[in-house]
């Protein structure tokens, strides 16, 4: 097979599997996999190359996802890989069993091509990782790649990989998409399962995809979710509402929505750090403080102040959001989707102190996860709805009317 430079572009996926599928698609796409890691050898992307398992798997069966590749983010298990959490502390023991999310993939015909780096535990936005490597970005090698699945939003804009997965807990899909210039969905909890998945806060973890397309989002969702692939909504007549004259949002005017200002119930993430630290100390329980030595300053850090929250705390915060996602959801009455930059700030510059800007980076993301509502970060637009087509819908339909990613690099 003769390959050329095309093939293996620097920060967009691999080209859409040739129209004869099978075992030549499949063979393209891992020379284009095995090209493009080589490329970004040295932005500590991939943790764990599987190229050769992947060659060595049955040849595809005519799956929905013959001829795409697979990056999964090392917190999620593959029966005989290792699953390290981005830390010093695991890895050590091949995983007896994959996820499901990884099993219905590879059934579908994705190719696992590596598992790859991750904000330490996936408790981080900056994927700054002292024991893996500081992943770079492939899109702006100057601004941090976003956390915690920034290897994954990575893997994809580096064409590593034409389809991730990811985890979201506070924002970990969505950040690293809009960092990255690429697509990704945070569904609501539940609706992929949990097992054979590392925990953070298993309140509000979740799996979901990453690509460089909503297309190829939701052509995975589908896959992952078993539900019919999505179509597109037309953008004109839709009712939006907008969170805080979201400058992304802009363009749906022009192609006939109506924006509607929109607000957050108050309080919102002061009550969700508050189950959230809960939920993360005892994540950690049985190794920190006895093993802090093994964690990074950056997340030993988090841990100490995120001590201290008592159970009747946690109850009563869980049971605020659970009324507090009804508040939102009617104020949405007459709306369609609601939307808003998906990043709180420009993409920070390599180098800042992650400790810094973090709070002020997820602060558009973090209250859809508290409040449990699927959201679709398309670069630096965010689309949240009522479900996981709604926003996909809408967010097919952008790609198919404007077809951009919108940039969150200050530019």
């Amino acid at each position: 097979m003769m390959l050329t430079a095309d093939m293996f572009p620097t920060t967009h996926p691999h080209p859409a599997a040739p129209a004869t599928g099978g075992e030549d698609a499949r063979s393209l796409a891992l020379a284009v996999s095995e090209q493009a890691m080589r490329q970004h050898r040295d932005s500590n992307i991939v943790i764990l190359d599987t190229l050769e398992r992947a060659r060595s798997a049955p040849a595809p069966g005519g799956g929905p996802l013959d001829g795409f590749t697979l990056a999964v983010k090392d917190m999620i298990d593959v029966a005989g890989l290792p699953t390290s959490r981005g830390s010093a502390l695991y890895g050590g023991l091949d995983a007896l069993q994959s996820a499901e999310c990884i099993t219905r993939l590879e059934s579908a015909g994705a190719a696992l091509v590596a598992k790859v780096n991750l904000h330490e535990f996936a408790y981080g936005v900056s994927n700054e990782n002292p024991h893996w490597g500081d992943v770079l970005n492939p899109a702006y090698p100057h601004l941090i790649p976003g956390g915690s699945s920034g290897g994954t939003a990575a893997a994809v804009a580096a064409g590593i990989a034409r389809i991730g997965l990811g985890t979201d807990t506070a924002g970990s899909i969505r950040m690293p998409a809009a960092c990255c210039g690429v697509v990704g969905l945070r569904p609501r909890t539940g609706r992929v399962a949990g097992r054979g998945v590392a925990p953070l806060a298993p309140s509000f973890d979740v799996v979901g995809p990453i690509s460089a397309s909503v297309s190829d989002t939701a052509l995975a969702w589908s896959v992952l979710s078993g539900e019919a692939l999505a179509g597109a909504r037309p953008l004109r007549g839709l009712v939006v509402g907008v969170i805080e004259g979201s400058v992304a949002a802009e363009p749906l005017r022009a192609a006939g929505a109506e924006l509607r200002p929109l607000t957050l119930p108050g309080g919102v993430l002061d009550v969700f750090w508050t189950a959230f630290r809960a939920e993360v100390t005892r994540t950690h329980e049985g190794t920190y403080p006895r093993a802090a030595e093994a964690y990074s300053e950056n997340v030993r850090a988090k841990l100490a102040a995120a001590s201290g929250v008592s159970a009747a705390a946690h109850r009563s915060a869980l049971a605020t959001l659970a009324v507090m996602r009804e508040e939102l959801l009617s104020r949405m009455t007459g709306v369609d989707v609601v939307v808003s930059d998906t990043l709180g700030c420009p993409t920070p510059l390599v180098g800042a102190d992650e400790l810094d800007y973090r709070d002020d980076l997820g602060r558009l993301v973090a209250p859809f996860s508290a409040l449990d509502l699927p959201a679709l970060a398309i670069g630096n637009l965010q689309i949240v709805g009522r479900t996981e087509a709604d926003v996909l819908a809408v967010g097919l339909g952008w790609e198919h009317e404007l077809g951009t990613i919108p940039r969150a690099d200050g530019a």
